[in-house]
């Protein structure tokens, strides 16, 4: 009995070391269940790393995040200064600056 139950640990530790692939080499197509076994494997295919390169390094989505709305105004929550450093360029920061100006004269109006 001791010399099978050492067997059938011998084999399981054996098995246990196999380098299996955990995900498929098949390209992803966004299919629900696929995404939630991705999650848990805690990798991403690598167009959903480009996506979301992309909106990490996107101007216009960092700084139209930093629209905020306080105290019944629009608030652009960026200084000119934090959006340099976020190599977002003077004349993009003037244009949100003015999108800024007029939602809160569209929401006066309203």
């Amino acid at each position: 009995m001791k010399k099978i139950i050492q067997t059938l640990m011998f084999i399981i530790l054996i098995a246990s070391c196999a380098d299996n692939d955990i995900l498929p080499d098949k390209p992803f197509n966004g299919n629900a269940a696929e995404v939630d076994s991705i999650r848990t494997v805690g990798e991403l295919p690598e167009d959903s790393l480009n996506i979301k390169y992309m909106m990490q390094t996107n101007s216009d989505l960092i700084i139209s995040d930093r629209i905020i709305y306080k105290n019944s105004i629009y608030v652009l929550d960026l200084s000119l200064e934090e959006a340099k450093q976020l190599s977002i360029s003077d004349k993009m920061y003037q244009k949100y600056v003015e999108i800024v100006s007029n939602m809160n004269k569209d929401n006066k109006e309203h």
